[in-house]
């Protein structure tokens, strides 16, 4: 079962955690289905010695690919903390806020 936070809408930056235990941001196109979770410039989140980094979800893809994430892979989904979501559309976008 998915558990959503119910204040969450499209175009939203949005965290996935996924079965096998990643934490997958990106901005939220499409969640309608019962079969998918579709993420736009999904990035994977990765610890480092300096804290955390986000690195791209699907290494062979391109920079501005969407993914769809099969609902039964996915365990929750909420809206990416502050922080991490600045740091996402900076890295995504090139924008500083």
């Amino acid at each position: 079962m998915i558990i959503t936070d119910t204040s969450i809408k499209l175009n939203d930056i949005v965290t996935l955690k996924m079965v096998g235990g990643d934490e997958v941001v990106g901005k939220l196109l499409d969640e309608r289905t019962d079969s998918y979770v579709e993420l736009s410039k999904p990035l994977v989140v990765m610890m480092g010695q300096q804290g955390f980094g986000l690195a791209p979800y699907i290494l062979t893809a391109g920079p501005d690919t969407a993914a769809k994430m099969d609902r039964s892979h996915v365990i929750s989904m909420v809206k990416t903390f502050d922080a991490v979501a600045k740091q996402y559309i900076k890295q995504t976008s090139g924008l500083y806020l």
